[in-house]
């Protein structure tokens, strides 16, 4: 378990300021899961296929070119980056 303390020379609690900063940040978080998601559901559309399915397909079997793939892969990446720094976030504790 990771600890952190800060201290402010402020007389003012900054406990609502750090909660209001990880709210942000989870909801910005939260923006660029959704969409991401958009992105993938578009590939999803375009080649009906799933995410699943493509990332499991050979490339040469793959009905479009290198740099399409690499996107797509990519926006897989990210979307899986996101959800973990928002579960991350989602788990601490101020105490």
């Amino acid at each position: 378990m990771s600890q952190v303390i800060l201290k402010s020379e402020d007389e003012t609690s900054i406990r609502q300021l750090v909660i209001s900063a990880l709210q942000a940040e989870q909801n910005e978080l939260k923006t660029g899961i959704l969409k991401t998601r958009e992105k993938l559901a578009a590939f999803e559309q375009r080649y009906h296929i799933s995410t699943e399915q493509f990332l499991k397909t050979p490339p040469d079997r793959l009905p479009f070119g290198e740099l399409e793939a690499i996107e797509w892969a990519g926006e897989h990446e990210t979307l899986l980056r996101l959800e973990d720094e928002l579960s991350r976030l989602a788990k601490i504790v101020l105490c």
